[in-house]
């Protein structure tokens, strides 16, 4: 039975969930700017030429810090930069950048290897002078789903062990009642009819009582 549920459990986690990637642009509510940003370019406000290359067609600029809570194991930042900045990762500092043109929008920092759980990304000037400008476009993050068929897989194999459950409680009360109807048997007393021999042991039939000599 264990290796069974161990065989069981190795397949169900095999199946129990999936990695997706999802996105932050940067006008997403989720995103907290804790400066009023310079600008934020859209096609109307930018011009096409500039937000063609930009991810959903929007950025924003800003000196201030900005804040991204997610929940994944791996997290990528688009953002061109003018100065030095800060990437922090839930309290600890993973990467430093130093750009000179802000319009330059590119891969600028990544970490693949966190645990799948929530975490809060911030990107900040390295210096309080304000002197650092960021184009932010939106990052990029990888987190794990369950699979649609756990629960069926789940169900299923519920489902199996408790049926097993029940055929093996049901044939052992079958066991024990036929052990119990044989040892019943093996007692009767045969009193009156067998007066030489009142605890006859029989095994499984009573004979048929003798007939007397005429």
């Amino acid at each position: 039975m264990k290796a069974i549920l161990g065989l069981v459990a190795a397949a169900t986690a095999a199946q129990a969930a999936r990695f997706v990637n999802a996105s932050i642009d940067d006008t997403s509510p989720q995103i907290v700017y804790t400066q009023q940003p310079f600008i934020r370019c859209t096609p109307s406000t930018c011009g096409s030429d500039s937000t063609a290359r930009l991810f959903n067609g929007t950025s924003t600029t800003t000196s201030g810090m900005i804040i991204i809570p997610f929940v994944g194991n791996a997290v990528y930042v688009y953002l061109g930069v003018e100065g030095t900045i800060n990437f922090n990762l839930d309290g600890v500092l993973h990467g430093v950048l130093t750009g000179s043109d802000s319009n330059d929008v590119s891969l600028a920092f990544y970490e693949p290897g966190l645990t799948n759980s929530k975490h809060v990304l911030t990107i900040y000037p390295s210096t309080s002078a304000g002197s650092e400008i960021v184009q932010f476009d939106y990052i990029l993050y990888a987190h794990q789903l369950p699979s649609k068929h756990i629960g069926a897989i789940v169900g299923g194999v519920v489902g199996g062990l408790a049926f097993m459950a029940i055929l093996g409680k049901t044939a052992l009360w079958l066991m024990r009642r036929r052990r119990q109807r044989r040892l019943s048997i093996r007692g009767v007393r045969l009193g009156d009819d067998w007066p030489d021999k009142p605890s006859l042991q029989l095994d499984g039939v009573l004979p048929q009582k003798p007939k007397q000599a005429m």
